[in-house]
């Protein structure tokens, strides 16, 4: 691995020495007369490209750590260390002239480094050669993953060398201004080891994220994104995903009348078992096709203190069985001949656990896709605390 070093810092020069990081195992090496042609080529073709279409920005000017209420203009490079409060994710596949894929891709995240709204600001893609179907802009690859990660572990993430842009190119004032990458940013959680790690705006309880345990309420959901995204066109495309703290009240699982709570399943293996697995009973037959059982899909109760009750928390099969600790959905039936379930060893820990999140405030940090204005997807939970 090696870093390219130009000679100059004028558009102009395409002059570079290389700086090697550290040795790689011999079958990774690559021939230094290919590297050194892709240095060049970078040097005199897409380096000038990217900085004149990406920055705009004077080439003496110094890039260091600011806070986000100190970032007041355009054009101002910057380290900042911040929360994940929001994300748009793409909709649409991304594709590249050879292929497609899934994989998730950022449109704009909305970033926080305290708690006032001087304190928040967005990221977005610029001018990029990586889009998604319908010519939507994303953030590149490396750093949609890292701001997904770390707002899903409640982590501050720090982002090197952004540049603050108008996001409205005829208004002015702090309150249109954005952040882009540019060539040079990288995307780094932050973990224990960081010079970075401790910080003298964390709370007293470290294990707390003064962000996510903020109440979610349709009002605050669509205010983060307000303030930090204004009319563009991405929004259209783009699904917002937010991540909260906050324990388990109770599960309604669709086909089925009672609660968990109120039914109190976790008493019985078997109603467990009936009331988390959907086994279908229809006779289809063809002996090619069996319809194999399920976990069900659920809706969720949160504590009303931190979820509004207008904001309907749903859980699809995956999310229930992640809740059941990824139980495999063959160790969660009991057959109709069988004479004893109450020993049954998994349904016996699952039951245990379920009640014990729904009845002991345990605090779980719930990653949310909004699908609509009141429907949100759980796509991750984490327990924080056992």
């Amino acid at each position: 691995l090696c870093r390219i070093i130009p000679e100059s810092e004028t558009l102009e020069s395409s002059g570079f020495h290389l700086q090697w990081e550290r040795n790689i195992p011999m079958s990774f090496e690559t021939s230094k007369d290919v590297v050194t042609e892709l240095a060049r080529y970078y040097c005199k073709y897409a380096r000038p490209r990217h900085l004149s279409n990406t920055l705009g920005l004077s080439t003496t000017q110094t890039c260091q750590r600011r806070r986000i209420r100190d970032i007041n203009t355009d054009n101002i490079v910057s380290h900042v260390l911040v929360k994940v409060l929001r994300c748009e994710r793409a909709k649409s596949l991304f594709i590249t002239p050879s292929k497609s894929s899934t994989e998730p891709r950022i449109t704009h995240a909305t970033l926080g480094d305290g708690q006032g709204n001087d304190d928040m600001i967005g990221i977005a893609a610029s001018v990029s050669l990586e889009r998604v179907a319908g010519s939507t802009l994303v953030l590149p690859k490396g750093i949609s993953t890292t701001l997904l990660q770390a707002m899903a572990e409640g982590k501050y993430v720090l982002l090197t060398n952004v540049s603050s842009q108008s996001v409205n190119p005829v208004a002015a004032g702090k309150e249109y201004l954005g952040l882009v990458p540019t060539v040079e940013t990288t995307a780094t959680v932050i973990t224990p080891e960081h010079p970075y790690y401790v910080l003298p705006e964390m709370s007293q309880r470290r294990d707390v994220d003064p962000y996510a345990s903020q109440p979610l309420t349709l009002e605050r959901a669509s205010q983060l994104l307000s303030l930090t995204q204004h009319d563009s066109p991405e929004k259209r495309d783009a699904q917002c995903i937010m991540a909260i703290e906050a324990p388990l009240k109770d599960i309604f699982v669709d086909g089925i009348s009672a609660s968990l709570v109120e039914g109190a399943y976790w008493e019985k293996p078997r109603a467990l078992s009936n009331f988390l697995i959907n086994r279908p009973s229809i006779s289809t037959g063809l002996d090619a096709i069996k319809l194999r059982p399920s976990y069900r899909s659920a809706t969720l109760l949160l504590d009303p203190k931190l979820v509004s009750r207008e904001i309907v928390v749903n859980a699809d099969s995956n999310a229930l069985k992640l809740l059941c600790m990824d139980v495999p959905i063959e160790d969660m039936i009991i057959e109709d001949n069988c004479i004893d379930a109450s020993t049954h060893p998994y349904l016996l820990h699952v039951g245990r656990v379920l009640k014990s999140l729904c009845e002991e405030e345990v605090r779980i940090r719930w990653v949310l896709e909004q699908e609509n204005e009141c429907n949100w997807f759980v796509i991750n939970a984490t327990l924080l605390e056992i």
